[in-house]
């Protein structure tokens, strides 16, 4: 009796492992990844700044994206024009959050000063500028383009407006928008950083008024 127990236990183990071996063998779900925007430090770690204003107070945001990009999942768009959402490659932070970051970072280089702040508030008495930007696309193309289109403002700390723009940016993504999704998000990066020298020229221009 105790052979016949043994061998039934055998074959339900046996049973119980081979899904599991199926799916290490690649049959699953592959792995998530998770990818980071860089400021221009990392990407150009040799840029000068296009002005010196070391004693202005910058505030970064508030920042708005297009519903479909506010979303864990990195979006490109197909050649028939659909909407992808990757539920395996993603940002490694809130879209909002990595772009404030960064275009906060990208400022603070661009126009050497250390008083750059991120803030989600409509006004911000205490800086001398505040950046407000609506972004309305921000993803790969199948013509292996990655877009960036926004509205960007200035305003002064108390929320009066001085500078009004807008930007449209598209940059060469290699193997965008297929699997090579960390080549997109360089461009990405690059693309961010472009949108933040604007904007510097902007606040450099206002500040020799």
């Amino acid at each position: 009796m105790r052979t016949i127990e043994m061998r039934w236990i055998i074959i339900l183990v046996a049973i119980g492992v081979l899904p599991a071996a199926c799916l290490l063998g690649g049959r699953g779900t592959p792995p998530t990844r998770f990818h980071k925007l860089e400021s221009l430090q990392n990407l150009e770690p040799e840029r000068k700044a296009l002005a010196s204003l070391p004693a202005t107070a910058v505030a970064v945001g508030p920042i708005e994206l297009a519903v479909y990009l506010n979303r864990p999942q990195i979006v490109t768009i197909s050649a028939e024009q659909e909407l992808r959402v990757n539920e395996v490659e993603r940002w490694a932070e809130p879209l909002k959050a990595a772009i404030t970051r960064v275009v906060a970072d990208n400022l603070a280089l661009l126009l050497n000063t250390t008083r750059v702040a991120a803030v989600s508030a409509q006004a911000f008495p205490k800086a001398d500028y505040q950046v407000a930007i609506d972004i309305s696309r921000f993803d790969g193309t199948p013509d292996g383009l990655a877009v960036l289109q926004a509205r960007w403002r200035i305003l002064s700390g108390g929320g009066d407006l001085r500078l009004s723009q807008s930007t449209l940016m598209k940059e060469p993504a290699p193997g965008a928008p297929g699997n090579d999704f960390s080549s997109l998000v360089k461009t990405q990066s690059r693309l961010v950083a472009g949108l933040s020298r604007e904007i510097a020229q902007g606040i450099a221009a206002l500040a020799k008024d």
